[in-house]
């Protein structure tokens, strides 16, 4: 890390400056519109210097924000500081960086390449992508010492993961550098210094031209929002608004199956929830090869293995491997799904679900009306299998406490021979929930001091 900036095919990273100098970076999403952070601009109306940084003896261009295109930092929560520029005159030759929706953040290996102070041509510097800070998320430098800087803001947080699969991977713009963090042992034994990014998708909502610009269809549809109420969460069903948030952080079994009449407090509390999920699909109405296509492509996996996905998924091909030359191909994606139900073809359905939850996804189902046959099917072929692999954790986690214990007071043995004996196909899977939570109680026996 910490080499000098070269032309790659990232003609689409742009410094930007003013009479007094560099001021910033951007991203060039299309011929003649950047992206930038707004605190670059000295004022809503300033005309920016626009240098094409990768490609050295190229005449500059010129800048401004749209108008109504300039979104400030808000303070509490996180959130904002991003606007959006004309370039003038637009530069011929040059491929700005094509905009999809990427469904979701934590754990991306990510480069960014800025202008920090002495280094006019660039720096980039790696980092991971750690966690949500209100609508920012952190971004935790691979090497300390190469941390963003001020001349980092605005910069393209381009995905570097890809390089694992093509020498040429197209870019995969994640959001900007917006803000940063210091506090070099400030307490003893303590040194952190990270920065934070405006997601894509969060931009997107601020400004209406960018989504215009994006490939293919958002991560959520836009249907799931309709229920909305102004005030995000208002009227929701709260017991429900923590099952969800419990199950997006990943806590219990990895399928969360619930009933939710449109418009109703649970519906409220998924709606709100959707924020929490990467993907997000109203299967209401679709076939399901239309519900397996639209999971697909809101996927947004790396090729080849985002078409194997999506042909599972319709069952037409065989099951994906689970790693390619040693790079695992899970997916650790959030996916809220509503109206399993209320499908053009509810069974087929369920069973696009099924191979999506075999993928290890985690799998969000809100049915419409209580009961009913999809119900009871997705109860035995998604939640059911998703329980026994939850269960089989606990199992271990049970047993691993009662080592050295007298043998009459262990309960790993029996719980283990009740999950051995229950079969999906046969037996209900409420007596499998019932398994769980013995198991959780008798872990919370195990686990609390003598």
């Amino acid at each position: 890390m910490g080499d000098r900036a070269d032309a790659d095919g990232t003609g689409w990273r742009l410094r930007l400056r003013d009479g007094r100098g560099i001021r910033g970076a951007g991203v060039l999403i299309a011929p003649d519109r950047a992206l930038t952070a707004a605190h670059v601009l000295p004022h809503a109306d300033a005309e920016l210097i626009v240098d094409y940084a990768d490609y050295p003896g190229a005449e500059p261009a010129r800048a401004r924000a749209l108008p109504g295109c300039v979104k400030p930092r808000s303070a509490d929560p996180a959130d904002g500081d991003v606007a959006l520029l004309s370039v003038y005159p637009p530069r011929a030759g040059v491929r700005p960086v094509p905009l999809r929706g990427v469904p979701r953040y934590t754990g991306w290996t990510v480069r960014m390449g800025g202008f920090p102070r002495g280094r006019d041509q660039g720096l980039w510097v790696r980092a991971r992508v750690e966690g949500p800070y209100g609508a920012w998320w952190q971004l935790t430098p691979e090497v300390p010492a190469y941390v963003a800087t001020e001349g980092f803001s605005g910069t393209a947080v381009a995905g570097a993961q890809l390089e694992e699969v093509s020498a040429q991977p197209p870019p995969e713009l994640l959001g900007l550098v917006v803000s940063r963090f210091y506090d070099d042992r400030r307490e003893p034994g303590f040194e952190q210094r990270h920065a934070y990014m405006i997601p894509l998708d969060r931009i997107a909502e601020l400004l209406p031209e960018v989504r215009r610009l994006m490939d293919g269809p958002p991560p959520h549809d836009a249907a799931l929002s309709a229920v909305a109420p102004e005030r995000s969460g208002a009227g929701a069903d709260p017991a429900f608004a923590a099952r969800i948030a419990a199950w997006a952080a990943g806590s219990g079994p990895a399928v969360l199956l619930a009933d939710a009449a449109a418009g109703s407090p649970y519906d409220l509390a998924f709606v709100a929830g959707l924020r929490r999920t990467g993907v997000a699909v109203d299967a209401a109405g679709r076939t399901a090869d239309g519900l397996a296509r639209a999971l697909g492509e809101r996927l947004r996996l790396p090729e080849p293995y985002g078409g194997d996905v999506t042909a599972w998924l319709r069952g037409a091909g065989p099951r994906p491997a689970r790693r390619d030359s040693g790079r695992r191909l899970d997916l650790p994606v959030a996916v809220a799904v509503a109206g399993a139900d209320a499908s053009a073809e509810p069974a087929a359905a369920v069973a696009v679900l099924r191979r999506l939850a075999e993928l290890d996804a985690r799998l969000l189902v809100v049915f419409r009306r209580p009961g009913g046959p999809a119900r009871e099917a997705a109860e035995r072929l998604v939640e059911c299998p998703a329980l026994r692999r939850y269960a089989r954790g606990l199992v271990r986690r049970v047993i691993a406490l009662e080592r050295g214990r007298p043998a009459r007071s262990r309960v790993a043995n029996r719980r283990n021979s009740a999950l051995t004996a229950h079969r999906c196909d046969r037996h209900p899977v409420a007596e499998l929930r019932a398994l769980v939570d013995g198991l959780h109680a008798d872990l919370a026996r195990l686990e609390s001091p003598p």
